[in-house]
């Protein structure tokens, strides 16, 4: 997997996010941002130990939305 590809997992998986009551975690521009968090070069260190899942995760439980 390239790490646009990876990328745009994670970005998916931040746009759809849903909160207790059903409603979209991020807006669209929250979710862009945050899967900006990560360079290209950190994404492609961790992508052997990480699922697109776990760092999507990850960013949501940062805090940084």
């Amino acid at each position: 997997m390239e790490v646009e590809e990876y990328r745009n997992k994670i970005l998916d998986i931040l746009l759809n996010a849903k909160d207790d009551e059903g409603n979209a975690r991020l807006t669209e521009k929250a979710a862009h941002d945050l899967a900006e968090e990560f360079s290209d070069q950190e994404l492609l260190d961790g992508m052997d130990f990480n699922t697109p899942e776990e760092v999507a995760e990850m960013l949501l439980e940062s805090g940084l939305d």
